[in-house]
């Protein structure tokens, strides 16, 4: 039986200088993220070994929720925010989950 779920993961290079300005609205950002009805798991984290390497792990219930996930105004405007704190282009990623 085919799973609808959509899972993400994103690794955002953020510039070592800028990673508490950026920290201090991603967390803004995932605790709106995380009251959404279609989401069911958000993680944000950062590499232990890498600090200034945001990841970003989403669980969504169907295409439909991550799509008006995607279209949410704070969502456009944290990577709106991103743009010049950012060291490359985000590395992102939709799996699939083995069932």
């Amino acid at each position: 039986m085919k799973n609808n779920k959509i899972v993400t993961h994103a690794e955002l290079t953020i510039a070592p200088e800028l990673i508490e300005e950026v920290l201090t609205q991603a967390i803004l950002t995932k605790n709106l993220i995380q009251q959404e009805e279609g989401t069911e798991v958000f993680i944000l984290s950062s590499k232990k070994d890498v600090p200034n390497v945001l990841v970003i792990f989403g669980v969504y219930t169907s295409e439909a929720t991550y799509k008006w996930h995607l279209e949410q105004d704070y969502v456009k405007n944290f990577f709106a925010f991103l743009g010049d704190k950012l060291l490359a282009a985000p590395n992102a990623s939709q799996l699939e989950e083995i069932v």
